[in-house]
């Protein structure tokens, strides 16, 4: 019984790994870009999430510094983006708690599932920036950058 309720607990997350690049998403969002804020608000935090992993990756390395604070500094402003977005579609406080915990909560799955395509693409292609990965990455960059 207890590995089936584990298992059960598993399964959106495997769900959840096999999510759609941005790409695929705003496809099905067309609207994300203008008048669709939820979609702009999970796009922004995506991208900032994505910033922050390979952030992470350049942070201790003294000849990456740069690249770290360039990467950080867009991070931190994909975040601001989509938490400035859900804090101006609530009404009342209690909304906003809600909705910065589900922030967090999505902040915490795409920071697993990038981190692990970061770390399978060095082991694989031995780099970060491949895939899925740099499609996420090429998408914040061109398309949802100059929106914000």
């Amino acid at each position: 019984m207890k590995k089936l309720f584990l298992l059960l607990l598993l399964i959106p997350n495997v769900i959840f790994a096999l999510s759609a690049t941005l790409d695929d998403y705003m496809s099905k969002n067309p609207s994300w870009n203008t008048s669709d804020r939820v979609s702009l608000s999970y796009i922004t935090l995506r991208c900032g999430v994505l910033f922050e992993q390979i952030s992470n990756f350049y942070k201790n390395g003294a000849e990456s510094q740069e690249d770290y604070k360039v990467l950080s500094k867009n991070a931190t402003n994909f975040f601001r983006v989509s938490s400035d977005i859900y804090k101006t579609s609530c009404i009342n406080f209690d909304c906003i708690k809600v909705e910065k915990k589900a922030s967090q909560e999505k902040v915490k799955k795409w920071a697993l599932i990038y981190k692990e395509g970061l770390v399978n693409n060095i082991n694989t292609y031995d780099e970060m920036i491949h895939g899925d990965i740099k499609s996420d990455l090429s998408t914040c960059k061109i398309k949802v950058k100059p929106v914000i």
